[in-house]
């Protein structure tokens, strides 16, 4: 009776346990990188957070240090806008001799008077006008009372980078009296960019309130250029005077702890800042340490509970997979095609069968409760029991596997033959415990060898080729008659496909036809044209056809050849003989009546005028008579040839008898062409013919006669042309005449001398 069915499919509780394990071991992970990740996170809020302190430290140095600078500066212009106004006069090398102010080269003090005119100046430089200067227009419209600090400006006399801290010089009367200023270089606010701790990728910035870096160095190189944080941090210096913040630069994309400070006595913020990652990159070090840390101890989880897990589930499955295999093992000896039979080597049960599988009780008609815990004089036909006797004899002494053939008579079956397979089994100690045999009925299989074996012979002695090829036309076997037939060996054609082979036909469209008509009607024949393996041109006769499988699809093609080169070749000389003159090897009397039928039908078709002469060479019977047949044939051969060249390639030209000839001409500008080429052969004639020490001077006579005035059809046209030549002859030797002048007057045209 079959379990429920959510008994048979629910997962049992030793299985459901089985999981915990690797539910625990995740859980382990889990905490472990929870734990790393807290810690790091800690670490680096942390860090950031005494860099951040740090970095606020430097701002507040870098605040009294820029202070303590200005107000240097400061004092300079005090003491000569105090000086000026005093005296009204300013003697400024007796300021710097008395030791007033450093004149060291970082600082140059120069005074200009109310028309920009400079009056007075620490350093020497040529004369120059500031009255365009924007901080000099800036004093002489009003006094301020306070120090102006410019923006960065190209020196007039030094051509680099400059600040200038200015004052407004007064008379005694409060008017405009002239201004001084101190000339400094914007590092001269950066000297303390040396002092600090901002490592290689810090920053220290002045920043006026008007958005203008007066001095800045960013990675310790020199710059005013803004980056567009100058926005950000004017309105956090507006909202609170102090403070830091994170940002990321524009310029070099290095992210930096900025720290800030509004100046209090002057329109300025001082910054300075320190790289992120170069103030973390001993934790960035140590955090990765962690991280594989973390991730080996990871690793060192999972293997270890999984290697556990593994191992509980296989303890769990051992005992159901034993029954499993042992169900198997019995299902699949008892449905193998083959016999199987176990007989037993040891001393106790020496010779009894423990095994006989289904198929041995199928083969032999014997039944495993007739088998089992029988010896082989019970089960073996006595036929057979000596031959077997011999053959474990042989496998005890010697224990190997034994392939042997055997044929028993069966009730029922008569003869067959068995091909028998027999290998020991061995105990703990190497001892044959058992021997098995597996029987197999080759009966049938060994008669199919047979007739297999006489097709092959059949298919490898025939005469005519034989090409065979797979479902997709691909050659899988050809015969040695197609070897010899065709000088390509299997190697060179075995695995292609045959249209695609060297042995490929030469008529692709044909072939396509053909294969067409025998997929339709199941076979076909016809001749076709190949090359041999050397180049050489090869006629055959192809006889094609299937091997279909047992549902109707095509298995194989099958293709004889037989060569029929021989027979074409009789052919074409026996065609040679039927259309050519033998002693001249021009068109004969039946092949230019053919092809002038065709001429006919082009002309008629066209609407064109043809032309047909007739030649009769003059005084041939005396050459015969004289010098005998051998001489005549020699001379018409040798004004055949003569005649070849006196007409074009479309033209044909035949030997109609004796000494007649004929030439049809086509396409011709009538009459004019025929004149022409009676001209031609007239000089062509002209010179006499060597002839075995003889030499014979020769002429012709010429009848023309032209289509369509002078007759439409082939029998017309030769009897008027031939009436033509006789005209021509009656006239005088070597003469041409045309058929119309015969029938109209009687009289030749022309005279071909």
């Amino acid at each position: 009776m079959k379990q429920p069915l959510h008994r048979r499919f629910s997962i049992p509780s030793h299985k459901r346990s089985l999981w915990a394990l690797p539910a625990f071991g995740l859980l382990l992970i889990a905490a472990l990188w929870t734990g790393t990740w807290l810690q790091l996170g800690s670490t680096e809020r942390a860090l950031i957070g005494a860099e951040t302190h740090n970095t606020e430290n430097i701002v507040g140095l870098f605040e009294r240090s820029t202070l303590r600078v200005i107000k240097d500066a400061d004092r300079v212009t005090r003491l000569v806008k105090h000086e000026f106004e005093r005296h009204g006069e300013l003697d400024l090398p007796a300021l710097i001799r008395t030791g007033q102010f450093d004149d060291s080269g970082m600082v140059v003090v120069t005074v200009a008077d109310a028309h920009g005119n400079i009056i007075a100046r620490s350093q020497p430089a040529a004369a120059f006008n500031v009255m365009d200067r924007d901080y000099f227009r800036l004093h002489a419209e009003h006094d301020s009372g306070s120090l102006d600090i410019s923006k960065p400006v190209v020196g007039r006399v030094s051509g680099q980078p400059t600040i200038l801290l200015s004052r407004r010089m007064n008379h005694r009367d409060g008017s405009f009296a002239g201004a001084v200023w101190v000339v400094v270089t914007p590092q001269y606010f950066m000297q303390f960019y040396d002092d600090s701790d901002l490592g290689r990728q810090g920053s220290l910035g002045l920043l006026g309130l008007d958005g203008f870096f007066r001095a800045r160095r960013v990675g310790g190189a020199a710059t005013t250029v803004s980056d567009g944080s100058e926005s950000e941090l004017m309105a956090l210096a507006e909202a609170n005077p102090a403070g830091h913040y994170e940002e990321r630069s524009s310029l070099d994309h290095v992210r930096r702890i900025v720290a800030y400070r509004k100046l209090a006595d002057y329109p300025f913020i001082v910054t300075a800042a320190q790289s992120t990652d170069e103030a973390l990159s001993d934790f960035y070090q140590n955090r990765s340490i962690y991280l594989v840390i973390a991730a080996v101890a990871t690793v060192v989880i999972l293997l270890f509970f999984a290697v556990i897990t593994i191992l509980a589930m296989r303890l769990s499955r051992h005992r159901a997979e034993l029954r499993s295999q042992r169900r198997f093992l019995e299902n699949l000896v008892d449905n193998l095609p083959a016999g199987i039979a176990v007989r037993s080597m040891r001393p106790n049960t020496y010779g009894q069968y423990v095994l006989w599988n289904e198929t041995s009780a199928v083969t032999f008609g014997i039944t495993s409760a007739d088998a089992l815990g029988k010896t082989m004089q019970e089960v073996v036909p006595m036929a057979n029991v000596t031959q077997v006797a011999e053959l474990d004899r042989q496998l005890l002494a010697s224990p190997m596997v034994q392939d042997i053939l055997q044929v028993r008579d069966l009730p029922g079956k008569g003869r067959r033959l068995f091909r028998l397979i027999r290998a020991p089994l061995f105990d703990g100690e190497g001892r044959v415990e058992y021997i098995v045999t597996s029987a197999m009925d080759i009966t049938e299989e060994h008669a199919r060898t047979d007739e297999l074996r006489l097709a092959s012979k059949v298919f490898e002695t025939t005469a005519d080729a034989i090409v065979v090829s797979d479902a997709d036309d691909r050659v899988v076997m050809v015969n040695e008659a197609f070897s010899k037939l065709t000088g390509y060996d299997a190697q060179d054609i075995v695995g292609q496909i045959l249209a695609e082979s060297p042995f490929r036909p030469v008529d692709p469209a044909e072939s396509a036809a053909r294969m067409e008509r025998q997929k339709r009607d199941g076979f076909v024949t016809a001749e076709v044209s190949r090359c041999r393996k050397d180049g050489s041109p090869l006629s055959l006769w192809v006889t094609a056809s299937f091997v279909r499988n047992d549902d109707g699809t095509i298995r194989n093609f099958v293709r004889v050849f037989t060569d029929i080169s021989l027979l074409k070749e009789t052919q074409q000389k026996l065609e040679q003989l039927a259309s050519f003159d033998a002693l001249t090897g021009l068109p004969n009397r039946r092949l230019v009546h053919d092809r002038l039928e065709h001429a006919l039908m082009r002309a008629e078709r066209h609407q064109v005028s043809m032309a047909l002469m007739f030649i009769d060479l003059d005084d041939f019977k005396k050459v015969n008579d004289s010098l005998g047949h051998d001489v005549g044939d020699q001379l018409l051969r040798e004004v055949a040839v003569r005649l070849a060249t006196c007409i074009r390639a479309s033209d044909t030209i035949g030997r109609v008898g004796g000494d007649e000839f004929v030439i049809v001409l086509e396409d011709a500008c009538l009459p004019v062409d025929a004149v022409r080429v009676c001209q031609r052969i007239e000089v062509a004639l002209a010179a006499p013919f060597d002839l075995d020490g003889h030499r014979l001077p020769t002429k012709a006579s010429v009848g023309i006669a032209i289509f369509p005035t002078d007759g439409t059809d082939a029998a017309t046209l030769l009897r008027n042309a031939d009436a033509a030549m006789y005209q021509a002859k009656r006239t005088a030797s070597g003469r041409f005449h045309f058929y119309s002048d015969v029938n109209a007057q009687n009289e030749p045209v022309a005279a071909a001398n």
